[in-house]
């Protein structure tokens, strides 16, 4: 067989696999930008501009890459903002010169910090006072925090009149911190009425950055 016949079979081939298979540009429209068309294709009445749908799909992915990017840079400038919000509550906490201090600090910095509509504070034993602070069982508060040692995110249902009492029908969602003192621990209870500001996959790199700052003051006023 001739190698031009050898051409014509294949190209023969080709044709009849995509007659059977219409939608193969749908699925693979990267085939697209490597193939070689006609300005226009004219049958049944109607005529198709594939340089304009090329160029409408060349559009549509700039436009998509501009959102990414704006998500990208939104995120970057929030995380910035994060750390300087972080960065200044550190900072008051570390010249805190007593316990009392400090826990007026845990009380009423953490909440605002994330911009949370209701915090409530619990300590692990009875012998501390603070106006303040509500007393918790060990055991209880330590069962909320098996997966992770510091925070918790995942928004069971039994934490919300555990640790929001008197507004756990405001709550939609909620992240806990562990601060540990000695034996005993801190819970901070931080409630939304937002059912997104606190999600299961949230990063809390700086808000447990925040949380080994505390442990460290408390250790040095122990």
């Amino acid at each position: 067989m001739s190698k031009k016949n050898d051409k014509d079979s294949a190209e023969e081939l080709v044709i009849q696999y995509l007659k059977k298979n219409k939608n193969l540009f749908l699925d693979y429209p990267e085939l697209l930008d490597v193939l070689n068309f006609p300005s226009q294709i004219k049958g049944s009445g109607k005529i198709i501009d594939l340089n304009a749908y090329r160029s409408k799909k060349i559009k549509n992915d700039y436009d998509q890459i501009k959102k990414q990017m704006s998500k990208i840079l939104k995120a970057g400038s929030s995380h910035i903002a994060s750390q300087k919000r972080i960065l200044k509550t550190s900072l008051k906490v570390l010249n805190t010169k007593s316990l009392t201090k400090l826990i007026d600090v845990i009380v009423s910095d953490l909440g605002p910090l994330l911009a949370c509509d209701i915090v409530n504070c619990f300590f692990t034993n009875s012998t501390l006072k603070h106006t303040g602070l509500s007393q918790i069982d060990n055991r209880i508060a330590s069962s909320y925090f098996r997966d992770k040692p510091q925070t918790n995110l995942n928004q069971s249902p039994k934490g919300i009149p555990l640790f929001f009492p008197n507004k756990s029908k405001l709550i939609k969602s909620y992240l806990l911190l562990k601060i540990v003192y000695g034996s005993d621990r801190f819970i901070v209870a931080m409630g939304s009425k937002d059912i997104n500001k606190f999600t299961k996959d949230q990063k809390v790199d700086l808000v447990e950055y925040l949380i080994q700052v505390i442990q460290i003051k408390l250790v040095d006023l122990n």
